[in-house]
């Protein structure tokens, strides 16, 4: 099944943050933005389970870095 496209306009700085977050988490943007869309209407459970997990995946790394900086200071 064809999956239907849609075109956005935004700002560019905020295409620059989605780059930088694709570039690091190594998912798409397709992903990003179908993710960010269902989380923000509220049927995050249209999420692919793969992309659920690499959401947890990046939280529990940011965890982990700020459990690290705290351990240091």
């Amino acid at each position: 099944m064809v999956k239907p496209q849609i075109a956005i306009r935004m700002p560019p700085s905020l295409l620059q943050e989605l780059n930088n977050y694709v570039e690091l988490t190594g998912t798409s943007k397709t992903d990003v933005v179908v993710s960010a869309i269902a989380q923000y209407i509220g049927c995050a459970d249209n999420v692919p389970l793969n992309q659920r997990v690499g959401e947890l995946e990046r939280k529990m790394s940011e965890l982990e870095l700020l459990i690290k900086k705290s351990d240091i200071n």
